[in-house]
């Protein structure tokens, strides 16, 4: 502290100081050409800094640049970018995003508290600054419909809530459970009172179950439907997280509403929410975002705003970040075009990490424990006899299919008429019906849910994977037996990841060695390969533009209508396994 008071005072020379700046005060909402100078890893002065240059002070040309606090990304699953924390970390510091609030809810529901705990030692070393919120809903859904391979309970969340870096419990997705006022999911937002910042997870929530679900102490929404609704959580005090990923993308239709009604926007916050690693590395991380604000008609400070002292704010460390004024961390980005939010140079804590482009600082890889790295347990892999469907029918069989569509989770129940063969079910690539499964992978209890889907297009082959929503076992779709159990016994090989097989050759693959859900590999390197996997799905017939995509979400059992985990077909509507012969 006293370093800081002398170097504003002059006593002491500051360690960098940005000249003639164009800063965004994010408190004013106004535009300041001031100097910056900075001592250690704190913002010592922002005014005239000529008595704070000394001999060995590093002078940064801040003439015709705008310096903003460095971008907060409100609400992101790092896992859905298939790169690990110390990946995500170089890819994202380029753009300007400093800090993330972190939900490793894919994570634990393989590696539970270990999981949180390995990613929470990682963050520690890196220069982004990493909070992480306790996933509140693992499982997702009821054990006799899925099998993760962990459970956080409420003893966890106690026990989590001690570790340095937590800040919050992570999304209750369990709406129906709070409305219902479930003991065992009120007694986990008990658990977190604590925390400033409880996530919530409310899609078209609306009038009275909007205030009774708000009432409970969380304080955000990342999941709203339409402007009407994302208005509606304003009024009512809910923190709006406007999200725009790769998968769910929101940010028109509610900003639209704000800007026309001239709202307040203090509790507006900006959430990538997932973001695939082509995303991240053509389009950016939260800069990308505080553009299409702006392309939308926001006011540019605001959108800036909602990206720095506004998340700042709900988290509760706006006394150390947020904002470009005396005694905060140095987190700062200098851009040379306010509108289109080109980042230049980020300062994390008062270093100088990128600068014109360049990074300065070498982030290291971390070792990674073997538990986190080998977490693919089938026990005996299975033959191709295991996802045979038997019959005592001698022509053919009535069945119930998932249909899955382009650009939605949801799917349909559909019905079809197919071929028997000594006792078997046989799939039928020509009517688009294939065989789909899923293998449990955590605890070698040798499950294996068996049914039909329609909307793939395989002609011939199989694929499969370890990301698989929200338990993440092996999902397995192919057009044939045989190769779907070498797919399987591939991932078991690379201990997690994506496969495309046929007529018995691997044909394509990424190994995703962390959890089987994050590659330790460069983006660079994980964009190459996600490139060739899904050119070979095409070759294959498969006609999805993201079939790796589809497939993660045809195992999870709370999005309608027809699902399937190892469990066996599930009926989301009535939550039960059903029947997939007639």
């Amino acid at each position: 502290m006293e370093k800081i008071i002398r170097t504003a005072l002059g006593e002491k020379k500051a360690d960098i100081v940005m000249k003639d700046t164009n800063i965004i005060n994010v408190c004013t909402g106004e535009i300041e050409q001031e100097d910056i100078a900075i001592k250690t890893d704190k913002i010592a002065l922002v005014g005239n800094a000529s008595h704070t240059i000394g001999e060995k002070t590093r002078i940064i040309n801040g003439k015709d640049k705008f310096a903003s606090p460095g971008f907060f990304d409100s609400h992101i699953h790092i896992e859905s970018s298939e790169i690990t924390i110390t990946e995500f970390t170089r890819a994202c510091l380029s753009h300007g995003t400093t800090a993330v609030i972190w939900d490793p809810h894919e994570i634990a529901n393989v590696r539970g508290v270990k999981g949180i705990r390995e990613i929470l030692a990682e963050s520690r070393n890196l220069p982004l600054k990493v909070f992480v919120m306790i996933p509140s809903c693992v499982p997702a859904a009821s054990p006799k419909l899925g099998t993760s391979g962990a459970v956080i309970s409420t003893e966890d969340i106690l026990e989590l809530a001690r570790e340095e870096g937590i800040m919050g419990l992570g999304e209750v997705m369990n709406f129906p459970g709070v409305l219902s006022c479930d003991k065992g999911v009120l007694a986990k937002i008990k658990a977190a009172e604590r925390f400033r910042a409880i996530d919530g997870h409310a899609p078209g929530l609306r009038a009275e179950k909007l205030c009774a679900y708000f009432s409970t102490g969380i304080r955000s929404d990342h999941e709203s439907i339409s402007g009407e609704e994302g208005v509606e959580k304003l009024r009512r005090g809910v923190f709006l997280m406007i999200r725009e990923g790769t998968a769910s993308k929101n940010l028109a239709s509610l900003i639209k509403p704000i800007i026309e009604m001239k709202m307040d926007t203090r509790n507006c916050l900006l959430a990538t929410d997932d973001k695939s690693p082509e995303d991240l590395k053509d389009q950016g991380e939260v800069d990308f975002l505080i553009r299409r604000c702006i392309e939308e008609g926001l006011d540019p400070i605001r959108a800036y705003q909602m990206a720095t002292l506004n998340p700042a704010c709900y988290l509760g460390v706006d006394n150390k970040l947020g904002s470009i004024t005396p005694g905060k961390i140095a987190d700062i980005v200098l851009l040379d075009n306010l509108e289109k939010v080109n980042v230049t140079t980020t300062i994390v804590s008062g270093i100088p990490i990128v600068v014109d482009g360049r990074f300065e600082v070498k982030i290291r890889n971390y070792k990674y424990s073997s538990e986190i790295q080998n977490s693919v347990n089938v026990g005996k892999i299975p033959e191709p006899d295991a996802f045979r469907i038997k019959t005592p029918n001698k022509n053919e069989q009535k069945v119930k299919l998932i249909r899955v569509s382009e650009g939605t989770l949801i799917t349909s129940s559909e019905t079809e008429y197919l071929k028997v063969e000594k006792g078997n079910v046989i799939p039928d690539p020509k009517k688009d019906v294939l065989q789909v499964a899923v293998v449990e992978r955590h605890h070698a209890s040798g499950e294996v849910g068996r049914g039909f889907v329609r909307g793939f297009g395989l002609k011939e082959g199989s694929i499969a994977s370890t990301v698989a929503h929200d338990s993440h076992n092996i999902v397995i779709v192919g057009t044939n037996w045989n190769d779907m159990a070498k797919a399987v016994s591939e991932i078991v090989k690379m201990q997690g990841g994506m496969v495309v097989v046929n007529r018995g050759k691997k044909i394509s693959h990424l190994t995703l060695k962390f959890a089987g859900l994050m590659s330790t590999e460069p983006i660079e390197k994980v964009i190459e390969r996600r490139k060739k996997l899904e050119k070979a799905v095409i070759e294959m017939g498969c006609e999805l533009e993201s079939p790796f995509m589809t497939l993660s979400f045809i195992s999870l059992p709370v999005i309608p209508e027809l699902k399937i985990t190892e469990k066996g077909l599930i009926d989301v509507i009535n939550q039960e396994v059903t029947n997939v012969l007639f």
